[in-house]
């Protein structure tokens, strides 16, 4: 890619601006990043936002969501302004998915924030109770993993389910 668009969905959130961040990081001086700012609460007026940056820029060759589902309406978007970008998220449902599976999604990254949150409460009650380390005190891996064409079929059940 060589123009990405990232999409932010809550102005001022450390770790959207991170992911950001990290695309930048990522590309090098070989592309650029712009930033948009959408009201993540209101999928309408983020259809609109893409569809008006998406219509302005035709060098935009990538967009970027940092939740599946404004990946979803980014591919609306693109649909309506006959753009080529492709589309890549982090984080995934079903609808994600799927659209991974027919390639109107390139990959997602799937970080699993359930266990992030789940397994740490958990690692600490048993230590408290048990004295239990878990994983002898390495770091626990939950993700990130990249979802893409060569894996999508293994998740697609379980996404199916709704456990991811």
């Amino acid at each position: 890619a060589k123009h990405v668009l990232c999409v932010l969905q809550t102005q001022g959130q450390v770790q959207l601006e991170a992911r950001c961040a990290g695309v930048k990081q990522g590309l090098g001086s070989a592309g650029t990043v712009t930033k948009v700012y959408v009201n993540g609460t209101d999928n309408s007026a983020v259809l609109s936002s893409l569809t008006a940056k998406l219509t302005q820029d035709k060098s935009i060759d990538a967009v970027i969501t940092l939740g599946a589902t404004y990946a979803l309406i980014a591919l609306q978007a693109e649909g309506t302004t006959h753009s080529t970008a492709k589309v890549y998220t982090f984080d995934t449902n079903a609808e994600s998915i799927a659209k991974i599976k027919s390639g109107a999604i390139q990959w997602a990254v799937d970080q699993q924030p359930f266990l992030q949150g789940y397994l740490s409460v958990d690692s600490l009650w048993l230590y408290l109770v048990n004295g239990n380390i878990i994983g002898g005190g390495k770091t626990t891996l939950t993700g990130p993993s990249f979802i893409d064409s060569t894996n999508v079929a293994k998740i697609a059940q379980y996404a199916a389910a709704g456990n991811r």
